[in-house]
């Protein structure tokens, strides 16, 4: 499934619109105004595989009514320039369905139509073939990113973010892990993305999933996980500490035991290498180690904790 960020203010009442989208395999997520978008789009550029902009649209939650603007498309459109200019290359296309954004020669369209994907075409919204066209689009332009080929390539990996076991603010830690995993960089401080997502999986079985006990945290360190009571816990193992002794209630297989002790082995024991010492089978390894937990996770939270997603 495709990400694609919407800004079109009336996009809570264009379901017929959205539901074409997911048959074509793309989730539109929608904006009415171009200051919420794009602080979420800002926040985490990562998290979308291209950016539809209605021609005319909110430029702020203050405006109402016919108070749209072309500003809010310049708004916008400046700010993909921006992360495009900072590495992040998002494609973006215009969808209107107000005659004057779709038939007039727009002045904001030129001035952006080399930056535009699909030449700055603008797509119709009354017209079903060029929505088809613009699907077909927008895909064949996400799959030339990389970020993209790996949400394709690795979908089970997504469902804890998409159910909501794991928070979408920790989701760039698996793009970068499964992205640097295909391009052959095995470098050290890749390493150091793996155990920041080994934690992560572990505050959610705590923050979000009341699984692990608060004891294995540690609040002068950000909540910090304490890595071998975890491992211990998953290990179907007690854990004794000053909170008293802790054993997790629902079984886990030997080989989810298993997973999370050579990852957690792993992470620590390469810790004192500089970050461009180059750990290929050691990457590699935990990145696999990686995808087993993700894809155990989602059963293993709707058998055992079914209230919490």
């Amino acid at each position: 499934m495709y990400r694609v960020l919407w800004f079109e203010d009336e996009h809570e009442t264009l379901e017929d619109i959205i539901d074409d989208f997911l048959v074509q395999d793309i989730n539109l997520i929608g904006f009415a105004n171009a200051d919420a978008g794009l602080e979420v789009l800002l926040g985490d550029p990562k998290q979308f595989d291209a950016v539809l902009l209605d021609g005319l649209f909110f430029k702020s939650s203050k405006n109402t009514g016919n108070d749209v603007s072309e500003e809010a498309f310049g708004s916008v459109a400046k700010a993909l320039l921006t992360l495009n200019a900072q590495g992040y290359v998002l494609p973006w296309f215009i969808y209107s369905g107000q005659k004057s954004f779709v038939k007039d020669n727009n002045t904001l369209v030129n001035v952006f139509k080399d930056e535009a994907s699909a030449s700055g075409k603008v797509f119709d919204k009354n017209n079903d073939k060029d929505l088809i066209e613009l699907c077909c689009a927008i895909k064949e332009a996400a799959n030339k990113q990389s970020i993209t080929r790996v949400r394709q390539e690795y979908p089970d990996a997504f469902q804890p973010f998409e159910i909501g076991i794991l928070e979408r603010k920790h989701e760039h830690l698996l793009l970068d892990i499964l992205v640097s995993y295909n391009e052959g960089d095995f470098r050290k401080k890749n390493i150091n993305v793996q155990r920041d997502l080994l934690e992560a999986i572990w505050k959610s079985l705590h923050f979000t999933i009341p699984c692990i006990p608060e004891s294995f945290f540690d609040e002068r360190l950000n909540n910090k996980p304490n890595h071998e009571w975890c491992t211990l816990f998953f290990e179907n193992r007690s854990v004794r500490n000053t909170k008293g002794e802790h054993k997790i209630n629902n079984n886990v297989s030997k080989g989810i035991g298993s997973a999370f002790r050579g990852l957690k082995e792993s992470v620590n024991e390469l810790s004192h290498l500089s970050d461009n010492e180059i750990v290929k089978l050691p990457y590699t390894t935990n990145t696999f180690l990686i995808l087993q937990l993700l894809d155990w996770l989602p059963e293993f939270i709707k058998t055992n904790y079914p209230n919490y997603i």
